[in-house]
């Protein structure tokens, strides 16, 4: 036999403590990754909703701004029909 400098039984709980410290930190690092996985899928996701939603009015605000729009149209409508309705003047005979 050869001569060894470390004995089996130490190579052996070397080896284990090892493959437990490999272990330990393979799941620490998935962990990590997979919560910054979950917060840039949340926060990828808040962008886009607060980006799409930002602009929305309430229904108060809506209501309001419907009711001038049908205002101004209405007004228009009344002024052209009153045109229509006027005599011409200055025209020749």
């Amino acid at each position: 036999m050869y001569p060894s400098l470390v004995e089996p039984t130490i190579k052996c709980v070397i080896h284990s403590e090892l493959k437990t410290c490999k272990e330990k930190k393979f799941y620490q690092y998935s962990n990590y990754l997979n919560i910054g996985g979950f917060l840039f899928l949340v926060g990828t996701i808040g962008f886009i909703l607060w980006y799409q939603y930002k602009g929305k009015q309430d229904t108060k605000t809506q209501i309001e701004n419907e009711r001038k729009k049908k205002e101004y149209i209405l007004s228009k409508l009344n002024y052209f029909q009153r045109m229509k309705q006027r005599a011409y003047t200055n025209m020749p005979i």
